[in-house]
């Protein structure tokens, strides 16, 4: 009878369901927000930086100069990045955005594009201003103009 009764409780038990972790925005990594130029906006999550902002997530800086002054600024303390218009062969003009809201007015410092890949709602996702690659190829004796390969308009990078 033992028995009988122990078979009869094992068959009767219920499983419990898996504890599912609840992502937090602090779980989740830093996320930066990309304007594009035809107005839509993909949410980066863990982004990583090549060109003149360069690094990963949290530890990016941006390399920038302000007249005869050259520097690194960690995306830590920068809530929002406007790009200028390109012209070829020379810096891009930012407006810079701190956390404090000071405004600055910055030009990018050695490299003429940036480049960034992080995970979205689409999958992983990599975005350069400007982009060579956008422009329909054709093949010419001269460099290709990138005026009209620019993608990203504004960066936005929330608290975390």
């Amino acid at each position: 009878m033992l028995i009988w009764n122990f078979l009869l409780m094992l068959l009767f038990q219920i499983p419990q369901a898996p504890v599912q972790p609840v992502a937090t925005p602090q779980a989740a990594g830093q996320t930066v927000i990309v304007g594009l130029d035809d107005g839509m906006k993909v949410t980066l999550v863990n982004p990583e930086f090549a060109g003149f902002i360069d690094g990963r997530s949290g530890d990016a800086v941006l390399m920038y100069r302000e007249r005869n002054f050259h520097g690194e600024m960690p995306l830590k303390t920068i809530s929002r990045i406007e790009f200028g218009p390109y012209r070829k062969g020379k810096p891009f003009h930012m407006k810079v955005t701190l956390r404090n809201g000071e405004q600055l007015d910055v030009e990018s410092e050695r490299r003429d594009f940036v480049e960034i890949k992080g995970k979205s709602e689409f999958g992983t996702v990599t975005i350069k201003h400007p982009d060579p690659v956008s422009a329909p190829v054709n093949l010419a004796t001269r460099k290709p103009s990138r005026k009209k390969d620019l993608t990203i308009q504004y960066l936005e990078i929330p608290a975390s």
